[in-house]
Formats: C-alpha cells, sequence, structure tokens
C-alpha cells in the first residue's frame, strides 16, 4: 500500500496539487516536488483532470482500508459473547465506509472521462498515447472500486437481512440458505478482497508511474 500511495502523492506533486495525507518519507528520502506545469491546454488537462481524479480515488483507498478490518471483525464476531453489539457494529461502520465510497465514484468517473479527452489536446501521437494509457489505468483503478462497493452493498444487505439471536451457530445456517460455500464464510476470503485491491494498487501505481513521466518530460517549467 506504500508504494501505491507514494507514487500517487508524488504524482500530485509534481502537478502542484496539495496532496492528501501520506506515510512520512523515510529517514534521508525526499519527495520531488514540482509546483508548476506549462500553460498549455494538453498540460492544463493533466493537472487538472488526474489530480480530480486520484484525490477522491486515494479517500477510497482509505475508506477500503477500513472496511478490511471491519470484514476481519465480522468473521471473528460470533466467537464472542456480545456478538450481537459486535455485529451491529460492523455492519453500521461497513454502511458508512461504503457510502463514503460510493459518493466519490461518479465524481472520479467523470475526471477520468474528462483526462481522456487530453488525447485530441495535442497532435504528439506518443503523448495522446500515454494520456490514453493513464486514462486507462485509472479506468482500472476505478472498475475495481467500483466492484468492491457493489460486492460490499451485498455483504450489507446480507447483514441486514440475518438478526442475530439466540444461538450463534444459527449464523451458519443463514449463509448455508444463501447458497454460500463453507469457505464464503471467511467474508474476505470470498469478496477476494486481498486479490482485488492487489489489482487496484497495481493500476494506481502505474497511472502514477507514468503520469509523472510525462509530466517531467512534456510539461515541467
Amino acid at each position: 500500500m506504500i508504494a501505491k500511495t507514494t507514487a500517487a502523492v508524488l504524482a500530485a506533486a509534481l502537478l502542484g496539487a496539495a496532496p492528501p495525507p501520506s506515510p512520512s518519507p523515510t529517514p534521508g528520502s525526499t519527495l520531488k516536488t514540482i509546483t508548476s506545469v506549462r500553460a498549455t491546454p494538453f498540460c492544463t488537462s493533466i493537472a487538472q483532470h488526474f489530480n480530480a481524479a486520484v484525490q477522491p480515488m486515494l479517500s477510497n483507498d482509505r475508506s477500503l482500508d477500513q472496511v478490511n478490518t471491519q470484514l476481519a471483525d465480522i468473521n471473528d464476531v460470533f466467537n464472542h459473547a456480545d456478538y450481537q453489539i459486535r455485529y451491529a457494529d460492523a455492519r453500521a461502520k461497513l454502511v458508512k465506509y461504503v457510502g463514503d465510497i460510493q459518493k466519490n465514484l461518479p465524481f472520479i468517473q467523470q475526471q477520468i472521462n474528462q483526462l481522456r479527452e487530453g488525447e485530441k489536446l495535442t497532435t504528439d501521437t506518443a503523448d495522446s498515447k500515454a494520456i490514453h494509457q493513464i486514462a486507462e489505468k485509472l479506468q482500472l483503478a476505478y472498475n475495481k472500486q467500483n466492484q468492491l462497493a457493489s460486492d460490499l452493498l451485498g455483504v450489507i444487505q446480507a447483514m441486514m437481512q440475518y438478526q442475530p439471536q439466540g444461538d450463534p451457530s444459527s449464523f451458519d445456517n443463514q449463509m448455508a440458505t444463501l447458497s454460500m460455500p463453507k469457505e464464503a464464510r471467511d467474508i474476505k476470503s470470498y469478496l477476494r478482497f486481498d486479490g482485488q485491491r492487489d489489482v487496484l494498487d497495481q493500476a494506481e501505481n502505474a497511472a502514477a508511474d507514468a503520469t509523472i513521466d510525462l509530466v517531467t518530460s512534456k510539461c515541467v517549467k
């Protein structure tokens, strides 16, 4: 997670944006910051729309970090005497975090679409291709965030339908009635949560690295 965040924050810094909160650099290292880009339509489009897409995308990643904790708690909830309280608390937190992610998604998609329009603002085919590839990587990251939000909504709906009462083992029966295989009772495993986040991180890294290269070579004053 740190490598992805650092790459995206560095890309934002190159474009003159205020980066989101991130881990502190390791001792002896510094983030390269260039605070202005050339005032051409092509460079301005990159600066405006890449930053506008990546900021809420990173915010969604932080929400997914919190979701990760809640999924682990759900797997463990019935091992505790106060499982009903824990269950309700985990469900309420999932609702909040998934809601936060969903609020950001339409704006992220809009900015990716507008970033892609930057292909038309240059006559250099290599630059046009670079913008296309950056937009495609951001689109992949968006698609993964959207898919995770959709999958998590399914979990929330199932949790809403089940009200834990009496024998905690009834949860196993509830999962069975939903035709979920035994391994699905590990919610993270069933959602392939870690694997989907790995794809998301790789796409964000690739988009940020490509943006750094393009801005450094074409847009830095």
